[in-house]
């Protein structure tokens, strides 16, 4: 929610508390306090506060009062979704493990509106900003080179990634700009162009001396940019298994095949992209090819789910260890679960630790009921 939108709400709300003497005291229990709007609208406490109040201040917010703890509670469970792991063994500091994201984000929204970039940049200096590359990387997200000269001028550095952001989001008078006025690049400019498709860009950058290397080929491929992948390979770009990884991992069979048809190696991790993602049709076009697989396909496959691909690639005898067990466990595929264990796939107490630290409540009590190691200890 824009600060404007806010300020429209607040003025709504005096508006309506401020009416006829007659009508004065029934508006005003109409009209609540502007704070408990905010507690009483969760998406605009949770969307609108809490990802812009700054770096490692979640916590701060959520010791306000009851009602936003419980917001924060639910904002990290939220969150807990994304990164289990993190948020779980560090709430307090899961703030500070998404600073530079917050502060980007923050940045971003203000430099989409030219006045108010002016405005910034004439009241803050390098100095006084926590991550001051990061105004430079955000303009460059925007296009907007007015902005990028006031920025300039108020002594704002810029980098590598400069650049690449600028490329990553089709800006090619921005980057043009970039290069004119002395701001370096490196390969990482043809691959952010690479990955979103566009390919004006990647020639651009490569007639006027920009390096690539295996990553430009990858990052086109995980984006299905067939055409891109084309031109790069013709033009002398190198490539590696990971082409075909990310090609498999997100389900663009096509480029994968012509990947194969012209040359490009592959590995097990190949048909581990394809099972994590559930793309069967690619997992047995890639076996039918001779792609050789390992435990980490089933494994692969347990982690997001994918049962069928689970049966499927035992079935075609694929191996297997205790991951498959462990991840089935841990992201909650009490299916994948029951059907490996009964299936002979092996476990150990790390099946039962890794449920635990998600409290994936019923596949701990199905553990403790089917004898797993660890969970018969506890009983």
């Amino acid at each position: 929610m824009s600060s404007d939108s806010i300020a429209t709400g607040a003025s709504t709300g005096v508006a309506v508390a401020n009416g006829s003497s007659a009508n004065h005291n029934k508006k005003q229990k109409m009209s609540p306090p502007f704070d408990s709007l905010l507690l009483d609208k969760k998406e605009i406490s949770i969307q609108g506060i809490l990802p812009f109040v700054g770096i490692g201040q979640y916590t701060f917010v959520g010791a306000v009062n009851k009602k936003m703890n419980q917001l924060y509670k639910e904002y990290c469970e939220t969150e807990r979704k994304k990164n289990p792991t993190m948020v779980k063994v560090y709430p307090g500091l899961y703030a500070f493990r998404r600073a530079s994201e917050i502060t980007d984000t923050l940045y971003r929204e203000t430099f989409c509106n030219q006045p108010r970039a002016e405005c910034w940049l004439k009241d803050n200096s390098s100095n006084k900003t926590p991550y001051p590359h990061l105004v430079c990387t955000a303009i460059a997200k925007i296009g907007n080179i007015t902005v990028m000269q006031w920025a300039q001028q108020q002594g704002f550095p810029w980098n590598e990634q400069t650049c690449s952001y600028a490329a990553g989001n089709g800006h090619l008078e921005m980057l043009q700009w970039l290069r004119e006025n002395g701001c370096p690049w490196d390969e990482g400019t043809c691959k952010a162009a690479a990955g979103n498709g566009h390919l004006e860009i990647v020639m651009w950058a490569r007639k006027n001396g920009c390096r690539w290397d295996v990553w430009t080929c990858a990052r086109a491929a995980q984006h299905g940019h067939l055409e891109i992948v084309k031109w790069a390979r013709e033009n002398g770009c190198p490539w590696n298994e990971a082409t075909c990884v990310r090609a498999a991992l997100n389900g663009h069979l096509e480029l994968l095949k012509w990947a194969r048809e012209n040359g490009c190696p592959w590995d097990e991790w190949t048909c581990s992209g394809a099972a994590q993602n559930g793309h069967l049709e690619i997992l047995k076009w890639a076996r039918e090819n001779g792609c050789p697989w390992n435990e980490n396909t089933c494994t692969s496959a347990a982690v997001d789910g994918h049962l069928e691909v689970l049966k499927w690639a035992r079935e075609d005898e694929c191996p297997w260890n205790k991951f498959t067990c462990q991840f089935a466990a841990q992201k909650g595929h009490l299916a994948i679960l029951k059907w490996a264990h009964e299936n002979g796939c092996p476990w150990d107490a790390a099946t039962y630790q890794a449920a635990c630290m998600n409290n994936e409540q019923e596949v701990i009590q199905w553990l403790r009921d089917n004898g797993c190691p660890g969970a018969r200890d506890e009983s």
